[in-house]
């Protein structure tokens, strides 16, 4: 893990595309917990979503925020973002107005894990790791995968969001910066202990 993503500040750096959505979608999520879902939709010119299921609220935002085609880092937080409503909607989150701030943070701390998954997914693929030969021994691997960085990661961000109702948006693009670095910082740690 540490050889092939670096630093984690160069790991971060390199997911510019996810740190850009990641910005705008807690500031989404700031907006909502400090004026409203209603207020914050109007943002993006979706106040007619007030009172719609969270998923359909997040999937309109997907366009706005994060559309399809562009580089492989673009690709990775479409998926991730997508992955992270179809969780939202998996969960049965109701309407966007009823989601409480945890539920908010849960579903940053999703995208957050699934853009660090996609990224090691792509580096282990670039770098020609060898894999199972069998659907199940890779679906397993990705699994393991997915636990490893949700485990480093749950419960260690919770403290960069308090507050976060008054920060402003540069302060949100530094708070994203720091998330993403301490993601990685944690995730290199551990597999260095694991090593």
């Amino acid at each position: 893990m540490r050889n092939g993503t670096g630093s984690a500040r160069k790991a971060a750096r390199r997911m510019g595309a996810s740190r850009g959505v990641g910005s705008q979608l807690l500031q989404v999520i700031r907006d909502i917990n400090s004026q409203g879902a209603t207020a914050a939709l109007q943002r993006f010119n979706l106040g007619n979503l007030a009172g719609r299921p969270a998923g359909d609220v997040f999937v309109a935002l997907v366009e706005g925020i994060c559309p399809p085609g562009g580089r492989l880092d673009e690709a990775i937080a479409r998926q991730a973002l997508l992955d992270a409503i179809a969780d939202l909607a998996e969960a049965g989150v109701g309407r966007i107005e009823e989601m409480s701030s945890e539920q908010l943070s849960e579903f940053f701390q999703d995208f957050v894990i699934r853009t660090i998954e996609g990224r090691v997914i792509a580096d282990i693929g670039k770098h020609s790791i060898d894999l199972p030969d069998t659907v199940d021994g890779v679906e397993k691997v990705q699994q393991q995968l997915h636990d490893f960085i949700a485990g480093c990661v749950r419960g260690h961000l919770g403290q960069h969001f308090d507050g976060l109702s008054e920060k402003t948006d540069q302060q949100v693009n530094e708070l994203v910066d720091r998330i993403y670095e301490a993601a990685f910082e944690l995730v290199s740690a551990t597999a260095g202990d694991v090593e």
